[in-house]
């Protein structure tokens, strides 16, 4: 990937503080070098001065080839008067329409609405960057993206799987992934397996072994592996993940079957060992049953989030997911 070439201003939108650090230190390292951060980098609060913002904007960098001005809340200070007439958000506009050469200016908002002049300016000469945590549906393509930085690809299944048991905590996603791809040394390609030793079986050797016993429909056998799972408070949250990476790949599998492909080419990659169980709960998973666990597996997460006793409503889905 070539360096980002910095530009006069960008907009760090969203709330997920993992990516507005992480966009944040890229841009004022592509904008200062090798230039010392505590001389070229200045940070203000939304109640700062307009006056002294444009100072710091207009100042020539001293042993960097540009300064950052970064400013947070930038939604409230935008919002505040310079005088009687003029607000902050006019002000910055005219100083946008000829901005310094030798400066990069970093808002961080928690919105950036498109109706203003102020994004219209900032969309020609600058970037406004998208810092919200992506949702379920994307955390895949997220964790691909990221496997990929590091020259790796990661089976499609991989990804579901580290998705749903790490969800939507890129800082903790991030740290997996660089595990993951540290593990795979010369192999271009992260596995599902990489996934189950390296990162289920953080949770006990149990994590992984409670979707091979509802494959299985061992319920015995999953209520002591859920049993074994629930040790600490949050874990029942995890459990649900792995529950849904399941139904996730089954309802694949029979999409692909009902679809014309044959069973054993439609069936997720696995050890050869497992693919007998799994093609035998395909028999007793069709399509319309899968529909019903479906419904049971949001039954289930809503009576969590309500208060509802986590191991009580997981030991009842796993039982009817193993019938």
């Amino acid at each position: 990937m070539p360096p980002l070439q910095p530009k006069p201003v960008y907009v760090l939108f969203g709330g997920d503080a993992f990516l507005l650090d992480a966009a944040r230190t890229e841009i004022v390292a592509a904008a200062i070098g090798d230039g010392d951060p505590q001389v070229a980098v200045t940070t203000f609060e939304s109640d700062a001065d307009l006056a002294a913002v444009l100072d710091e904007l207009r100042t020539a960098p001293f042993l960097s080839p540009r300064r950052a001005v970064i400013l947070r809340d930038a939604d409230e200070f935008l919002a505040q008067k310079e005088d009687t007439k003029t607000s902050n958000r006019e002000a910055l506009e005219h100083y946008l329409e000829n901005p310094s050469e030798n400066s990069t200016l970093l808002l961080l908002t928690a919105s950036w609405p498109k109706n203003t002049r102020l994004y219209k300016l900032i969309d020609k000469i600058g970037q406004a960057i998208d810092c919200s945590a992506p949702d379920a549906r994307n955390l895949p393509s997220h964790i691909a993206a990221a496997a990929g930085r590091r020259g790796k690809k990661i089976q499609p299944d991989a990804s579901q799987l580290l998705a749903a048991w790490v969800g939507a905590d890129l800082a903790a996603l991030e740290g997996e992934i660089e595990k993951l791809s540290l593990y795979a040394g010369d192999r271009p390609v992260i596995t599902s397996e990489d996934v189950a030793k390296l990162v289920t079986a953080s949770g006990g050797v149990e994590a992984f072994a409670i979707t091979n016993a509802i494959t299985a429909g061992d319920a015995a056998a999953a209520l002591t592996c859920l049993g074994n799972m629930l040790t600490r408070r949050g874990e029942e949250f995890k459990v649900l993940g792995l529950i849904v990476w399941h139904l996730r790949r089954v309802l694949g599998t029979q999409q692909a079957i009902a679809a014309g492909k044959p069973a054993r080419s439609a069936m997720p990659p696995m050890p050869f060992a497992q693919q007998s169980a799994f093609a035998a709960m395909l028999q007793r998973r069709p399509l319309a049953k899968l529909q019903a666990d479906f419904r049971r597996l949001i039954a289930a997460d809503l009576a969590m989030k309500s208060g509802a006793n986590a191991p009580a409503a997981l030991q009842e889905l796993v039982v009817q997911l193993c019938l």
